[in-house]
């Protein structure tokens, strides 16, 4: 008996040594999430006047507000990253038709993944075209964006639809494609699953010592 209660304790070690392997093999083969600087271009509409076409596309009786060219195309892009492929599915998330549609307000701790509507140059992603106004943009509200390679991000922003303002106060995307990735936002933790089994394993074993203890 003695023997058998040796082996399962030098079991229960190599367990838990294994999980914690396995642990921290995970936590190196994450994915990464990578913000974008937005230093310099947090000012009304990314400090660009409205009718400044290389930054802020413009009709002559109306006014597509979104930085588009500043974020992501030409030699004055912010992230370096590609959102122009039409047959990747890339561009702003965005529901609709692409005159009437609008692009989707996701809110705080929310998922942009595959299962959003991607859109590049469609009169959808603006703020405002010719065909509508996209309602007021409050504060933990966030555009979704998947580049041409496949990585999701998220821009934090405000809109104004009085004043026609939008201002950028955050941006990040998942530097893996394919991973979703989440806004930032308050949600109740999840144990990880290699550490709800160490935490069985301890419990385990203090339950086999107390099992001991008694026999003895």
């Amino acid at each position: 008996m003695s023997s058998f209660l040796f082996s399962l304790k030098n079991f229960r070690w190599v367990a838990l040594v294994a999980l914690l392997g396995c642990g921290l093999l995970g936590e190196a083969s994450k994915a990464a999430v990578v913000s974008i600087d937005l230093t310099g271009f947090t000012g009304d509409n990314a400090g660009a006047a409205v009718d400044n076409f290389t930054v802020v596309h413009t009709f002559s009786d109306f006014t597509m507000l979104f930085a588009y060219n500043r974020l992501f195309t030409g030699g004055d892009t912010l992230t370096g990253l590609d959102v122009s492929s039409y047959l990747e599915d890339a561009g702003i998330a965005y529901t609709g038709a692409s005159t009437t549609g609008e692009p989707v307000k996701f809110g705080a701790a929310a998922t942009i993944d595959a299962s959003s509507n991607f859109g590049n140059g469609l009169l959808a992603v603006f703020f405002k075209n010719s065909a509508r106004t996209v309602g007021d943009f409050d504060s933990d509200s966030f555009l979704g964006f998947k580049t041409s390679s496949g990585q999701f991000g998220y821009i934090e922003v405000t809109w104004t639809a009085s004043t026609n303002t939008f201002r950028l106060i955050s941006a990040a995307y998942e530097s893996t494609p394919g991973v979703a990735i989440q806004t930032p936002g308050v949600q109740a933790p999840v144990p990880e699953p290699a550490s709800a089994m160490i935490a069985s394993l301890f419990l385990g074993g203090a339950a086999l010592k107390r099992w001991r203890n008694k026999r003895a």
